[in-house]
């Protein structure tokens, strides 16, 4: 063997080494990325929500066909289209209800988060695929009759909103009783899927609204009855109390709508408006036209409060008035009585003292005929 062959061979051997060491290096290295992946995977399914114990029903409103109560599920979700809107209505706030229905409608964490625990001053947020805001439920009285507000908590009064392309999603710890209206105008079939999410959370807020413009009626009628009875009997205790009662919901009233001015004026802006058909843009700006008007209604009722404060105050003084009237017209009265027995008490002897019985009998029915004619002139004129 020449030297020339011996060099070559381990040369050739070196260079098959090499590559099998690279080989062996790069399967090893794919290995690892699919374990890591594989791992990941495995991680993510672990994280990942699984569907609520009981289903999550929504109500859908399809243009082409009947409006129905549907399962959420991600295919319903998958399969919403133009002319179909899907409204779920959340009665309760569930961390694994909103979890699933955060994965299902690609919720950012934020807004799982905020709907988990309510938190911060009420705005909009626009993630770009959908609009998070929130409201107040209008405050209710447990007695309208005697204006005894009911203090219901503002948290427990919240109501979230989740306005999707094709769908609404409402969220609230209690019972909302214009939602449960709404649903049940529905006495058919209807062309609601036929507007647009965002036209259909603006039907939704005016609903909102109204339930304001209702509690402004209730007030009225309370402060109507109060005044019928401070013209009757103004003398009342009680009156007073319920005075007070109606300021303080008149004042709660108009502290829950102002808090909420952010979201109705937020929403009739045009960066929020941007993509929205002319419906919805038509709808959200008049919702601020109204929402002025309900506060104009709430500052009109606490207005009405203190006309009833002032009618209370003007009739007890003048009944105030009317007896110092009587106390002054019996005090005379009794004055010039006073001044006739006073009169025959004298210690003089005129014949008149010694008529006996019979002029004390005279001088009394006197008196008594002055004090009753005086009392019938001043009843005829008004003077007491």
């Amino acid at each position: 063997m020449s030297v020339e062959t011996a060099d070559k061979e381990p040369a050739e051997h070196r260079t098959l080494t090499a590559v099998s060491r690279r080989e062996a290096h790069a399967r090893a290295k794919t290995v690892e990325r699919v374990r890591r992946t594989a791992e990941d995977q495995l991680g993510d399914e672990v994280s990942k929500p699984g569907a609520p114990a009981a289903p999550i029903r929504g109500q859908l409103y399809d243009a082409a066909a009947m409006d129905r109560q549907i399962e959420v599920t991600p295919e319903a979700v998958s399969q919403l289209q133009s002319g179909r809107i899907l409204w779920i209505d959340l009665p309760r706030r569930d961390s694994d209800e909103l979890s699933w229905l955060g994965q299902l409608l690609s919720l950012d964490k934020r807004t799982i988060e905020d709907l988990t625990t309510p938190r911060g001053a009420l705005g909009v947020d626009n993630y770009g695929a959908y609009l998070q805001f929130a409201g107040l439920a209008a405050p209710g009285s447990a007695d309208p009759r005697t204006a005894r507000d009911r203090r219901t908590p503002d948290g427990d009064r919240r109501i979230d909103f989740l306005i999707g392309r094709n769908w609404v999603v409402t969220i609230h710890g209690t019972e909302v009783a214009y939602l449960e209206a709404f649903r049940a105008q529905d006495k058919g079939d209807t062309l609601t899927g036929a507007l647009s999410a965002a036209a259909l959370g603006a039907s939704l807020l005016d609903w909102h609204l109204e339930e304001y413009f209702a509690e402004v009626s209730r007030i009225e009628t309370a402060i109507d009855e109060v005044d019928e009875g401070i013209l009757a009997e103004p003398s009342e205790d009680r009156l007073l109390e319920d005075i007070l009662a109606i300021r303080r919901r008149s004042s709660r009233l108009r502290r829950a709508l102002m808090v909420q001015r952010s979201v109705f004026y937020g929403l009739s802006r045009p960066d929020l408006g941007h993509g929205l058909d002319s419906d919805a843009l038509a709808a959200l700006a008049a919702l601020a036209s109204r929402f002025e008007r309900a506060v104009d209604e709430a500052e009109h009722t606490r207005d009405l409060s203190v006309g009833s404060f002032e009618l209370f105050t003007s009739r007890s003084a003048q009944q105030t008035n009317n007896l110092v009237k009587a106390l002054t017209f019996f005090t005379v009265i009794i004055g010039t009585t006073a001044a006739v027995a006073g009169l025959f008490g004298m210690n003089f002897n005129p014949p008149f003292f010694q008529s006996g019985s019979g002029g004390f009998f005279a001088v009394t029915i006197a008196l008594l005929t002055i004090g009753l004619s005086a009392w019938i002139i001043g009843r005829r004129r008004g003077w007491i």
